[in-house]
């Protein structure tokens, strides 16, 4: 049958079918349609009643099957759009036409259980039978909804995150750029989006920028790793860096997603905490040698090992190879103290007005200077670092009489506050250590008046009376001797107890001299050799090696005074010396007095109350004396005694 003919039948039928029979076929074409439409599908009157349903809108408001047909299409709207839906409806009715899904209105269907949801609707007239109808197509839009929200929020966050999230393709070109970002980097969206990820990464960064990527593009999870990038000015920024995969809904790799979090604060509270541990350790260790330095000082223990232990310590809590403590009295300034390349050094006299250990007593402040050599046109010895010197003033008496010098190596830093305030807390503890010595000596010194006070009055008070008894006793018996032998010799011993009696005296008067023994053991020598240097007729090499004020017992003085003025005296009278050396040693254990000369030599001594008086001194402190040809000739004398303290 042809097409022509087909129509032509089916016209035929229609023309043949009953009214009745036309409505039938058009309700069962309707419904036939309807149930081909995948969305939820209501045909509504011009009047808002529900002429046909599909399963899917039965299911979707939660219907029996049927059970809509009839109600108004406001049913399956909420009460309180009723009102409105029903002006709409009007409306549209008026001049209806066709509207697609998704036209932007704000829709909410209303469930047989009055739970709502949001929903978009399509409308088409239709005409079936002769009858105006509105086919509505109406779909839940929750999940939409949920989605669309998500990304509103994802969007949200990333334009409100405080850190800098940054977007890339899978070859590393930026696709999504923050306000954070900006921010930190300096970049503009415009300036920075097609640009190339490396921009951002200095090339030191890079490979923790190629293990994080690595690590995303496996979907291994890699915490954030700290880093530095570049700004858009070339300066580099700390920050710590997270990337995530990008990926399809088919799980394919579209990208990645950095996290970049700005460290500069966290680095710089990192920095400060470590500061303040190193500064509690430090003062831990300050507070620590603090104690020992005093435990030793309370002990009783020489003060040339209370002035080591206070370099060494000086030494460690500044790290400097060197320290030193300097002295100066009325001879100069001499090195009382030291450790390091200038321990050896112990001793020796410094140039006057050339060091800074003179300069920072007698200004009686701190100084640092960054080398010697340029500062004080002092020539350095090789063995000592000519770096960062800092000199602390030395304090006692209220006046700086000493300072404690600390030298780093060349190059190194300046000396910062912390290493400042640990010289002055040690230049402090060495001014204790001197108070301490100090007062010891006193105590000493007052032992040693009244021992020599005692002397005095039982030399007055007994021994002179008994010679001047015996004496008298002599005396008065010259006038019963006859004999001119007998008489002239007890002459003679009448006239020894008489001078015997002027030596007392002027013991006893010397005995009572304040002063003399209040001054340091090198101004004392240095005193004898100027009043011998007359008698001499050239001026003596006097040489002091060790720690001969603080490392020797003041009750040692006037012995070692004694002495030298004794071996310069014979020198004067017997040596006929052009040059004389005297040296005075003081070590740990004993303290050794040299007096050589370039004269006649020793040959065959006579007796010499002096050289009697210098051995009776050893002995008296458990000493030597010998008396020697030098190396070059002349005459050598050593006296040694033990520094038992």
């Amino acid at each position: 049958m042809s097409e022509f003919e087909s129509s032509e039948a089916v016209r035929q039928s229609e023309e043949q079918s009953s009214p009745e029979d036309t409505r039938a076929i058009a309700a069962e074409l309707l419904s036939a349609v309807m149930s081909l439409i995948p969305d939820a599908a209501v045909v509504a009157d011009p009047e808002g009643r529900i002429v046909s349903v599909n399963e899917h809108a039965e299911d979707l408001f939660g219907y029996l099957p049927g059970s809509l047909a009839g109600l108004s299409i406001e049913t399956l709207i909420p009460e309180r759009v009723r009102r409105r839906h029903h002006d709409h409806r009007a409306a549209y009715v008026a001049d209806p036409q066709s509207r697609p899904m998704g036209a932007g209105l704000e829709l909410t269907g209303r469930r047989r259980d009055g739970s709502e949801f949001p929903i978009d609707i399509s409308l088409a007239p239709i005409t079936n039978d002769g009858e105006r109808l509105v086919v509505a197509a109406i779909r839940d839009i929750t999940d939409q909804r949920r989605a669309a929200a998500a990304q509103a929020e994802l969007a949200t966050i990333v334009r409100s995150s405080s850190d800098a999230i940054i977007s890339t393709t899978l070859d590393g070109r930026i696709t999504n750029w923050n306000p954070a970002a900006e921010e930190l980097f300096g970049f503009r969206s415009d300036e920075i989006l097609g640009e190339h990820i490396v921009v951002l990464v200095p090339s030191h960064a890079s490979p923790i920028l190629e293990d994080l990527l690595g690590a995303a593009s496996e979907s291994r999870y890699r915490e954030a790793l700290d880093t530095r990038w570049r700004r858009r000015d070339g300066r580099e920024v700390d920050v710590s860096v997270s990337i995530s995969p990008l990926r399809a809904r088919d799980g394919t790799l579209r990208g990645f997603s950095s996290i970049v979090r700005d460290n500069t604060e966290r680095k710089s509270a990192e920095n400060e905490l470590r500061r303040l541990l190193t500064e509690e350790e430090r003062l831990q260790r300050q507070h620590a040698v603090s104690a020992e330095i005093r435990l030793v000082l309370l002990s009783g223990s020489p003060i040339n090992e209370s002035l080591m232990l206070i370099c060494e310590r000086a030494s460690e809590l500044a790290d400097a190879p060197v320290a030193v403590i300097c002295v100066k009295d009325s001879g100069g300034v001499h090195i009382a103290a030291g450790v390091g390349p200038a321990s050896h050094l112990i001793g020796m006299d410094l140039p006057a007005g050339l060091s800074i250990a003179e300069e920072v007593i007698d200004q009686g402040v701190s100084l640092e200077i960054s080398r010697r050599s340029v500062h004080f046109q002092i020539d350095v010895p090789q063995s000592l670092p000519d770096g960062p010197t800092l000199g602390v003033p030395i304090i006692v008496g209220g006046s700086a009489t000493a300072s404690l010098i600390i030298v780093r190596s060349p190059g190194a830093e300046m000396f910062n506050t912390a290493a400042r305030v640990i010289a002055e807390a040690l230049g402090a503890q060495a001014t204790l250590a001197f108070e301490i010595e100090g007062a010891r000596r006193a105590r000493e010194q007052n032992v040693l008046v009244d021992d020599r006070e005692r002397i005095a009055r039982d030399l007055h008070d007994h021994v002179i009376q008994r010679i001047f008894a015996a004496g008298l006793g002599l005396q008065s018996s010259l006038n019963w001797i006859s004999e001119p032998k007998a008489y002239e010799r007890v002459s003679d011993s009448v006239d020894m107890l008489d001078e015997t009696i002027r030596e007392i005296r002027n013991t006893i008067f010397s005995l009572s001299m304040p002063g003399e023994y209040g001054s340091t053991l090198r101004s004392q020598v240095r005193e004898v050799v100027q009043q011998v240097q007359a008698a001499l007729g050239f001026e003596p090499e006097v040489e002091f090696i060790g720690l001969v004020d603080a490392g020797v017992p003041s009750r040692f003085t006037p012995h070692v005074v004694a002495c030298v003025r004794e071996a310069l005296s014979n020198v004067a009278r017997h040596a006929q010396a052009s040059a004389v050396l005297v040296q005075l040693n003081a070590s740990d254990e004993s303290l050794v007095l040299t007096v050589s000369d370039d004269g006649v030599g020793i040959g065959s001594p006579t007796r010499s109350s002096g050289l009697t008086n210098m051995g009776d001194r050893a002995r008296l402190l458990n000493g030597t004396f010998e008396i020697s040809t030098g190396p070059r000739g002349g005459t050598r004398i050593e006296w040694t005694v033990p520094l038992a303290r």
